[in-house]
């Protein structure tokens, strides 16, 4: 189906592993919207270019994104908020991302979005849109906490659903994430520093997306298809990582220039 799926690359300074995660998306997705969208700071000469190439679209953001967070807290010693050692985004940098992944969504006829980084890179074609679902994301055994959770309850979300994982490959249905936008950011705006004085993963990326899918209710469900790396290291995953659909956090660039 043409446009199926649409994706949303945010991007930064890593060039060439930004060219191959659209090089390989196109491979499959030849004549599907491509969203890019650099950071400040970022190299936009570079991703221009690679916008023009693979006929997308592309902007900046107003303020500068960078990490989310590390897992460690050194939030005492790090007055300035360097974002090499901060542990969450504040949410004014959270919407901001939020935001960009809303901005693509409007801008696509596609009924799904994956969502694409520096490190993530298709290797097939991406057997699950072939299912219904609001996101679908990678297993893990992270769980969401209770904090988050009982928020997500009070409004009348989706709680069945209680471990996160919407990194980068994850795939998010256009339409539900609009609704789900519209409707709830103005509850997490006004709820989200509260949440950080439980959990700082409000402020993770892969963790507030798909809070927002879950506020209106959407349905999550693993992508099997969707591995990294160390997961064929830690017997997480029985076949060579290079035989699944979706590789999220390959960093090695040998290994990049190969696909």
């Amino acid at each position: 189906m043409k446009n199926q799926l649409s994706a949303y690359l945010w991007g930064y300074q890593n060039i060439e592993a930004g060219e191959k995660s659209v090089e390989t998306f196109k491979k499959f997705y030849p004549d599907s919207d491509l969203f890019l969208t650099v950071d400040v700071g970022g190299d936009i000469d570079g991703y221009t270019k690679i916008s023009n190439k693979y006929n997308g679209s592309i902007r900046t953001n107003s303020i500068k994104v960078g990490r989310c967070g590390i897992f460690g807290d050194y939030s005492n010693s790090n007055p300035s908020g360097d974002e090499n050692f901060r542990t969450h985004w504040p949410k004014e940098i959270a919407f901001e991302w939020l935001n960009g992944i809303y901005d693509a969504c409007l801008r696509t006829t596609s009924k799904y979005m994956i969502i694409l980084e520096e490190d993530v890179f298709i290797l097939k074609p991406i057997s699950i849109l072939n299912d219904e679902f609001g996101a679908s994301i990678v297993t893990t055994n992270n769980p969401i906490p209770s904090v988050i959770l009982n928020f997500i309850k009070s409004l009348g979300g989706n709680t069945t659903d209680n471990k996160y994982g919407c990194c980068g490959g994850c795939i998010i249905n256009v339409s539900e994430f609009i609704r789900s936008w519209e409707t709830h950011k103005n509850s997490l705006w006004y709820n989200y520093d509260s949440l950080l004085e439980s959990t700082k993963l409000i402020g993770w990326s892969d963790c507030v997306l798909q809070v927002i899918m879950q506020m209106g209710g959407c349905t999550i469900v693993d992508n099997l298809q969707i591995v990294e790396p160390w997961m064929q290291e830690f017997g997480w995953i029985n076949d060579d990582w290079r035989n699944y659909e979706i590789i999220n956090y390959l960093k090695d660039i040998e290994e990049i220039r190969k696909l």
